[in-house]
């Protein structure tokens, strides 16, 4: 550890940080790695920091939270902001791969992944949208959750119903719902399409494909 400083892995600059997770990387690699252990909950709180490069390089190596046994990170999926969540969320997959949170806790969170469908962010929104089928597919969102979803179809922002109807076809064809039942709702989409604005051209495009 003579080399790492690991203050350098929350360094506002992205060249000090890689170094920083090489050298925590070659220190593992070396078998070596008693006073990392030591800081676990350091590594852990990278997950929660403010800053988005800092969170992201540490997402971005699970296996060393794997290397290390590092515990608690469940609670990145329930967190307070919604920054902090969509970046659990987006990872969800590499949680399960490393096994670093069990599946029944992540599908006992998925409360908290719904509020990111219509988070005040833009972006963590269409973020959350764009993850919404793999989560089908991985078993996280429910057979139950159904109806939730179609709820969303009618959602009184126009900025939150688009996304769930731009996801519908794709989720029909996972079988997670069917086309007979959004089809159903087919006249809250078709209420976007008839107001100017980028929602329209999605929704005038979503009405072609559906029909």
């Amino acid at each position: 550890m003579d080399k790492l400083k690991l203050k350098d892995l929350k360094s506002p600059k992205q060249e000090i940080r890689q170094k920083a997770w090489e050298e925590v990387i070659n220190i593992i690699k070396s078998g070596y790695y008693s006073n990392l252990l030591e800081n676990r909950g350091f590594f852990r709180s990278l997950l929660w920091f403010p800053l988005q490069g800092v969170r992201d390089d540490a997402w971005n190596h699970l296996e060393v939270y794997k290397m290390l046994t590092i515990e608690g990170i469940e609670r990145t999926l329930v967190a307070n902001s919604d920054k902090i969540k969509i970046s659990a969320w987006e990872h969800v997959e590499e949680l399960l791969k490393y096994e670093l949170v069990p599946k029944d806790i992540i599908v006992s969170s998925r409360y908290s992944f719904w509020r990111l469908l219509r988070s005040y962010y833009p972006t963590i929104r269409k973020k959350a949208w764009k993850l919404f089928p793999k989560l089908v597919e991985l078993g996280i969102i429910q057979p139950s959750d159904k109806e939730r979803y179609y709820e969303f179809l009618s959602h009184k922002k126009p900025s939150v119903r688009i996304y769930a109807w731009k996801y519908s076809l794709e989720l029909v064809k996972q079988g997670f719902i069917t086309k007979e039942n959004i089809l159903n709702q087919i006249k809250y989409l078709e209420e976007l399409s008839t107001k100017e604005s980028n929602i329209k051209k999605i929704a005038v495009k979503i009405l072609s494909e559906l029909k």
